[in-house]
């Protein structure tokens, strides 16, 4: 093979890559044209649809954040006014429970105290009715005693008045 035929080969497949290349890029062509068609129409139906739907949603958002904001500064301050009334109730229930503690313990004296005036009433009670009860007791027993002593020495009497003759047998 000489020379001339390699180059009219060369320039044979050359052509037919060319060629090929060319119908490729035709494709391409035809493709995009296609995709800029669908484009085309979907921005279509976008503008159509979907930018009156996005302004009526800007003007609701317009209306709305007014409100909005109202309903959070709402918020905020309920929370801040709950918060500072959980704080005065904490503090009443703390000066309530010192209070009650207090008192509970006023109380336990008042008991306590109460006890020991009765446990002393008591005491002083006895002491007042047993301390005369024994008095008299030893009063009557010294009576009876005394009595007793009466009775005895008019019996001996008695036994010293009868003759010593009949004593004996």
């Amino acid at each position: 093979m000489n020379e001339t035929t390699l180059l009219i080969a060369f320039v044979a497949v050359t052509s037919v890559a060319v060629v090929l290349q060319t119908l490729i890029l035709l494709g391409m062509y035809v493709s995009t044209r296609k995709l800029s068609q669908r484009v085309e129409a979907l921005s279509t139906k976008v503008e159509e649809q979907a930018l009156p739907l996005i302004g009526t949603v800007r003007g609701i958002v317009d209306e709305s954040a007014p409100m909005i904001r109202t309903v959070v500064t709402n918020l905020t301050e309920t929370s801040n006014l709950v918060r500072s009334q959980a704080g005065e109730i904490n503090d009443a229930v703390t000066e309530i429970v010192g209070i009650a503690r207090t008192q509970a313990a006023k109380a336990d004296i008042l008991a306590t105290r109460t006890m020991q005036r009765v446990d002393l009433t008591a005491e002083v009670l006895q002491h007042t009715v047993t301390s005369p009860a024994r008095h008299v007791s030893a009063l009557m027993e010294g009576v009876a005693a005394g009595f007793g002593e009466y009775l005895a020495g008019r019996k001996a009497r008695r036994s010293k008045a009868v003759p010593s003759d009949e004593m004996f047998i």
